[in-house]
């Protein structure tokens, strides 16, 4: 199996169950906000989320910068792709209705600039959700294999969004306790003995088992010490 290959195995199978919690705690945010019907994932990566989001009825603009996933993504949804950076969105202001940067923003240098182009593309009183990852003192070996540039505290993602000219709804931490367990104790120490490498069967066996665990973590969603992520729903 090619490099290539291994890190796709890695990303979509060893991390999928948490992968998946998050996406959903995101969707049931999101919704709860009352979004109209034109979305825009920005950074929309494989394109899981863009497929929530259209079972849902939204009519989802996938976007992304890189060409790999840009390709899968033209498999995967039925709602238009376009590649391109953040920085360099070229969309008309009020473009869309709503919103979403699901683990996004600790990918981009300039995460402000960022930010304020999305906004910039969503119309007066439309929704923008938001999911990162928290705590820098959690930075570790899977956010360099991932290219995170940063983890952030409640204070700086408050900050950002604030900067950004949105007005926060709504933030919550999530991923505990399981996920952060998994992350510092499973993950992490994994990537660093073997790197992205794809997954046994009895492995496979073993996530569906954490699937289940995982579900703990819906029972403490807003919990602040030990969680692994934050949810954000902000409006323009």
């Amino acid at each position: 199996m090619s490099r290539v290959a291994a890190e796709v195995a890695f990303t979509s199978d060893f991390t999928g169950p948490r992968h998946r919690l998050r996406e959903k705690l995101l969707l049931q945010a999101f919704m709860a906000a009352d979004p109209g019907p034109r979305i825009l994932n920005a950074g929309a990566g494989q394109g899981s989320l863009s497929l929530l989001l259209e079972a849902e009825g939204f009519e989802v603009t996938s976007l992304d910068s890189s060409a790999a996933e840009i390709a899968l993504l033209r498999q995967r949804v039925r709602g238009a792709v376009i590649q391109a950076r953040l920085e360099e969105l070229p969309f008309e202001a009020a473009s869309f209705d709503a919103a979403v940067l699901g683990e996004v923003l600790e990918h981009v240098p300039d995460h402000a600039g960022a930010l304020r182009r999305v906004a910039g593309a969503v119309c007066p009183g439309g929704v923008i959700a938001i999911s990162v990852p928290r705590n820098p003192r959690y930075f570790g070996v899977s956010d360099e294999w991932a290219g995170h540039v940063r983890r952030y505290t409640r204070e700086a993602i408050l900050d950002l969004v604030a900067e950004a000219g949105l007005r926060v709804e709504q933030c919550r931490a999530w991923g505990f306790p399981c996920s952060t367990l998994y992350h510092r104790f499973l993950y992490e120490p994994r990537l660093r003995r073997k790197g992205p490498a794809p997954l046994r069967t009895s492995q496979g066996l073993a996530l569906k088992g954490l699937g289940l665990a995982l579900q703990v973590d819906r029972l403490f969603v807003g919990v602040e010490k030990g969680a692994l992520g934050y949810i954000v729903i902000a409006r323009v």
